[in-house]
């Protein structure tokens, strides 16, 4: 396979159409499209290059300034080590967040300014280890707060007394935040939580994390999508009149089972990274600002190509119509035996990752043998070895006692082994927050986050008030206190 650095692969001088080949009726599209998959030059990293600003080492990117290590997101600046973001600026080690800036170590915040170590706030400013506060400002340690000021593990202060409490649990120290923390979350099981999680801008919803959507049936993690069903992961609105998509927006209609496909892209069937403004396209892969295109690979701002091969529109429109006849009667068939005919999305082998380098080994983990059975393949990793010169146990508890030499040593991960580093401007945000250096590497950071995730699948239970049937991420085995949308709402909101 050929891999392009994202300079030559977005640049002017070649677009796709070098590799194009005719199409043979005697063969399986979709093999003709897989052999077009392994000629074509590929992207380095998925990202809208024309958009990024010193952020070279992002994935699933667009519009980014002076970002590092950031993977699905659009509109940052100055954010590291962090995932599934939408306009977020000078921020480390979150995931799942939106229009918010100066935060550490969040998941699941919107609209929030310097907010640390909290989960599913909107709308917050100053708030520590809080969950599911709207509204509020100087909060520490809270849960399912409305619009409230000066409050500390849901106890009311007054103003003077709120920062000298503050004072006193040394938010500055590594080890008092840890045990913190620790606190935080036993408060928070003792407190209802939303039957799903999301704000209360839905109309007709079902699923989780789910943001300013309306009739959005069995979504995860979205916002602004509209009349659409089994949508995951659009963190960038709008998505309307969808089905089976999977990210990430920012204008889109009607997309069907496709993935990774933005930015003003429109009647979309069958395929995946098409981005921007890609209109009639169908079992295309890495279309970039293209329109009536099927079965064409690593393509760039042409029009009427099938397999990259340039067609008027009336032979166009008449070889389409023939190939999707053949697609039914000579399907495509994978090493198992299984058919992938018209109307099925590509199949698995087309995809030139294996199932361990993608996001579906974290939700639905497999063994090399499991995924190797079920057709995908496996990627052995390969883990570079380098000297060690500090423990990240030994890294001082307050980063006032640190100065910037720390950025030129390789610490060890006290939770796995690995080697790390803290960057100059990490180092300068962290000081900027007067927030501790972590011990863990960027990696062992996020499992934790993610840990914190309910997954995309949904439950019968009752609620824990009104014993109402209900449908939820939290399964019924697990401790947590569900409610109802309206018991909630008559509670909390």
């Amino acid at each position: 396979m050929q891999v392009y650095c994202l300079q030559c692969w977005w640049a002017d001088d070649w677009d796709g159409t070098e590799y194009a080949m005719d199409y043979n009726s005697s063969r399986p599209f979709l093999e003709q499209v897989k052999e077009l998959a392994e000629k074509t030059p590929w992207q380095a990293f998925e990202s809208q290059y024309l958009t990024i600003e010193n952020s070279e080492y992002c994935n699933a990117v667009a519009h980014l300034k002076n970002c590092y290590l950031i993977f699905w997101a659009d509109y940052c600046e100055n954010v590291f080590y962090s995932r599934f973001l939408n306009k977020i600026k000078d921020s480390l080690d979150c995931y799942r967040m939106k229009d918010s800036e100066l935060c550490y170590e969040d998941v699941g915040c919107n609209k929030c300014y310097r907010t640390f170590f909290s989960e599913e706030c909107d709308s917050c400013n100053n708030v520590w280890f809080s969950r599911n506060c709207v509204g509020c400002t100087n909060c520490f340690g809270c849960i399912n707060l409305r619009n409230k000021n000066y409050c500390i593990f849901n106890e009311q202060y007054s103003k003077e007394d709120y920062f000298k409490k503050l004072e006193e649990f040394r938010p500055q120290s590594f080890k008092a935040l840890a045990e913190i923390k620790k606190q935080a979350i036993q408060l928070w099981s003792k407190h209802p939580r939303r039957v799903y999680t999301g704000n209360s801008l839905n109309f007709n919803v079902s699923g989780d994390y789910i943001y300013e959507s309306k009739n959005a049936r069995d979504c995860y993690m979205v916002s602004g999508v509209e009349n659409s069903r089994y949508i995951q992961f659009v963190s960038v609105a709008h998505a309307r009149d969808c089905y089976d998509y999977s990210g990430w927006g920012n204008g889109v209609e009607q997309i069907y089972d496709s993935g990774v496909i933005g930015e003003g892209a429109s009647n979309v069937k069958f395929s995946n990274e098409c981005f921007p403004d890609i209109l009639n396209a169908e079992y295309s892969i890495y279309a970039i600002s293209s329109k009536n295109i099927f079965g064409c690979v690593n393509i760039k701002r042409k029009e009427y190509c099938i397999l990259n091969k340039q067609y008027s529109k009336e032979d166009y429109e008449k070889l389409v119509a023939q190939i999707k006849e053949d697609m039914i009667k000579n399907p495509y068939k994978d090493s198992l035996g299984r058919s992938w005919p018209y109307g099925e999305f590509l199949p698995l082998g087309i995809s030139p990752f294996a199932y361990n380098e993608t996001i579906a080994q974290e939700y639905f983990p497999k063994t090399k043998e499991q995924a190797v059975a079920q057709g995908f393949s496996w990627y052995e990793e390969k883990t570079n070895q380098y000297p060690i010169t500090i423990s990240g146990n030994d890294i001082p508890d307050i980063i006032a006692y640190i100065d910037e030499s720390i950025t030129k040593e390789t610490i060890g991960c006290v939770e796995c082994g690995k080697a790390f580093r803290i960057t100059p401007n990490e180092f300068n945000l962290m000081k900027k927050l007067g927030l501790p250096l972590p011990h863990t590497c960027p990696g062992c950071r996020q499992k934790v986050r993610f840990s914190r995730t309910n997954l995309p699948k949904l439950y019968d239970r009752a609620c824990n008030k009104c014993n109402k049937p209900i449908s939820t991420s939290y399964s019924p085995d697990r401790p947590e206190i569900v409610y109802c949308e309206q018991c909630y709402n008559a509670e909390v909101a």
